[in-house]
């Protein structure tokens, strides 16, 4: 009962000032209360978040962690360290790398000496290639030379680019001579992690923010470092020098155990309002951040406070309209219902929404969950792949090649031999005449193994970066030097059917070279148990998709290739020779080549040099047919600008 001594005004108006700050205060609660559920519930969903990619980011990181200590466990690589290798053998290193590089999907490969520096990469082709650079300076090297496994992370020094490395020693009789690295490139990490609610972020020991969502952001600072701490960041050249200046973070105050709010300044001078999280990598030196907007949970809180002032209001309306209708209790009762009514109206349209709400948190983490086992499969299945991949991995095709031509060396060289013995003899028993002779032969012979030298030289040159007008005419007569002499030997016929002038296509030789080099050999393999034995090599140009392009075929008169095998003959590591006589990463290789190119690569059957359009029909085949596409190229200077070999 309000006390008789206030005034009367203040009387009258003090149920009414008291309902106000009652008011005033569950609005208040009510606002405060479902900034705390939402910030919660905001809070659980990033660290599920954060935990999956977290999980996500260590499985890329260990799914190629073990792949520079398998390759010095299956390849001598010690022997590519000694001082007396030959450019030829680190080539063929070249190539290798270049093979693993492709098969187990990473940025580089590269062999560093006990100096550091770099004798053999798989960009070798490039012009910014590591071969010659020295990289001692990096601790990725200093630990391999220690014998242990080395991890970085930091910018490149010669790409620029952000990247992983994984090094390990190479021994030699107990020795490290030097160190394998592989480089991970750290932007495909980066390219699912769009999130229009948020944003993930990685960073150093330091707070230096290396992997970030938001490109803006990288190579910044999570907060301002000393700068005794910039000195020596800047002295290690983990970042090439580049100036790290700290994100534009206005306020920032601590919210929760592992959670903080940050408002930063974006590029657009506007504040934004953040929820961060943190949870550490210690495998690898890192600390990952997710970023969720609080914009979703102030906007929940004004909601909720709206309606519960609109249920305040309505209290309020309902019961000044009762106490002036109290007298009538007809009308007080019926009231009374719709009250009833409204308010039972309110709760259930609550409850149908904290109902749905619970729906789509239950959801949302079950999907949660269903990611990360399907994660933990994919993560088992690649490394599953990856140890099979390293266990069947050779150099089938080189070193076929380089077979071929060491034959080719040994018999000049036991006629050289012989023909030095008898010059001897002739000389002791006083015939220089005939002496003289076999000094000819001898001279005959030289000039050979030179020309055959020369032509493994031009094998192994490196490719271009750009793509130039090549001749067809030219790159086949490369090609069928290399096999010149087995053609001989087996009685192979060569026929060509090429146009009266020159046919270019838009190429790079070498890889153009590579892939013909590929097709004959597998003719060359296809004939050998073939009554008749001819290799026609065809060229013509046509239309096909409203632009001009050039088919080279290669016929050969084998038994053809099974209508079963025809889908699956580019896959690589397939097929149909001989164990031990070769792996099937020819034909996949060469067709990577081609679309690497801008064509294609395709493989059928001929009846009498028709191309057979029914696989079906293979059966009655006299031979198989490897038919490429390349687009068509008219220099307008062709002893200019076409590359002849």
């Amino acid at each position: 009962m309000p006390d008789q001594t206030l005034p009367p005004a203040l009387r009258r108006w003090l149920p009414s000032l008291a309902f106000t700050l009652v008011a005033i205060l569950v609005l208040w609660q009510s606002a405060q209360q479902t900034w705390n559920i939402e910030l919660q519930r905001l809070q659980d969903q990033a660290t599920n978040e954060l935990l999956l990619h977290v999980t996500s980011l260590s499985g890329k990181l260990e799914k190629h962690e073990y792949l520079a200590e398998l390759l010095t466990t299956k390849e001598d690589l010690s022997h590519f360290l000694r001082p007396e290798i030959t450019s030829d053998e680190l080539q063929q290193l070249n190539l290798v790398l270049d093979t693993y590089r492709v098969i187990a999907d990473v940025s580089d490969i590269y062999l560093m000496n006990h100096d550091g520096f770099t004798v053999a990469a798989s960009n070798w082709w490039r012009a910014d290639s590591f071969i010659g650079q020295n990289f001692a300076f990096r601790p990725y090297f200093q630990l391999a030379m220690q014998g242990q496994q080395g991890r970085f992370y930091g910018l490149g020094t010669t790409s620029g680019a952000r990247g992983y490395y994984f090094s390990w020693p190479v021994y030699f009789k107990d020795e490290v001579q030097g160190a394998l690295v592989v480089k991970i490139e750290i932007h495909a990490i980066e390219q699912p992690w769009r999130d229009p609610a948020g944003e993930l972020l990685v960073t150093d020991p330091d707070g230096v923010i290396f992997i970030s969502s938001r490109p803006e952001w990288r190579l910044s600072t999570i907060t301002e470092l000393p700068r005794e701490t910039l000195q020596e960041i800047s002295d290690s050249l983990r970042y090439a020098g580049r100036i790290l200046r700290p994100l534009p973070v206005m306020e920032r105050h601590q919210i929760a155990d592992q959670a903080e709010a940050l408002t930063i300044r974006m590029n657009n001078n506007q504040a934004r309002d953040y929820l961060l999280l943190s949870h550490p990598m210690p495998e690898a030196g890192w600390q990952v951040h997710m970023m969720k907007e609080l914009n979703p949970v102030r906007h929940q809180a004004i909601i909720v406070s709206l309606l519960s002032g609109s249920a305040l209001v309505l209290v309020t309306l309902i019961g000044l309209y009762l106490f002036q209708r109290r007298r009538s209790l007809r009308e007080r009762q019926q009231w009374k219902e719709e009250a009833h009514r409204a308010l039972q109206q309110a709760h259930d349209e609550l409850e149908t929404r904290v109902a749905a709400r619970t729906a789509d948190l239950s959801a949302s983490n079950q999907r949660l969950l269903e990611e990360i086992q399907q994660h933990e499969r994919t993560e088992a299945t690649l490394r599953k792949t990856q140890k099979e991949l390293v266990q069947t991995a050779k150099l089938a095709v080189l070193g076929q090649l380089s077979a071929s031509i060491n034959h080719e060396l040994n018999q000049p060289l036991a006629a050289l031999r012989s023909y030095a013995e008898n010059a001897r003899t002739f000389l002791t028993r006083n015939q220089p005449e005939t002496a003289d002779s076999n000094l000819e032969q001898i001279l005959l012979l030289t000039e050979r193994m030179a020309e055959i030298s020369a032509q493994l030289k031009m094998f192994s040159r490196k490719s271009g970066d750009q793509l130039v007008p090549v001749s067809v005419q030219a790159a086949f007569d490369y090609a069928l030097k290399l096999y010149w002499n087995q053609f001989q030997q087996q009685n192979i016929e060569v026929i060509r059917r090429f146009p009266a002038q020159e046919v270019f296509v838009l190429a790079d030789m070498v890889r153009l070279e590579q892939v013909l080099v590929n097709l004959l050999s597998n003719a060359l393999h296809a004939m050998k148990q073939a009554p008749l034995r001819q290799i026609h090599l065809c060229t013509e140009f046509l239309q096909q998709d409203g632009r001009e392009w050039v088919q080279i075929q290669v016929w050969d008169t084998g038994s053809g290739i099974p209508p079963h095998q025809l889908e699956e003959i580019f896959d690589p590591f397939f097929t149909s020779k001989e164990p031990g006589q070769g792996l099937g990463l020819g034909l996949s290789i060469s067709s990577r080549i081609v679309q690497d190119l801008g064509g294609r690569l395709e493989a059928g059957n001929h009846l009498q040099f028709q191309r057979l359009q029914d696989p079906a029909s293979a059966n009655s085949c006299t031979g198989a047919v490897f038919t490429l596409y390349l687009p068509a190229c008219h220099p307008e200077n062709s002893h200019q600008e076409t590359l002849h070999g």
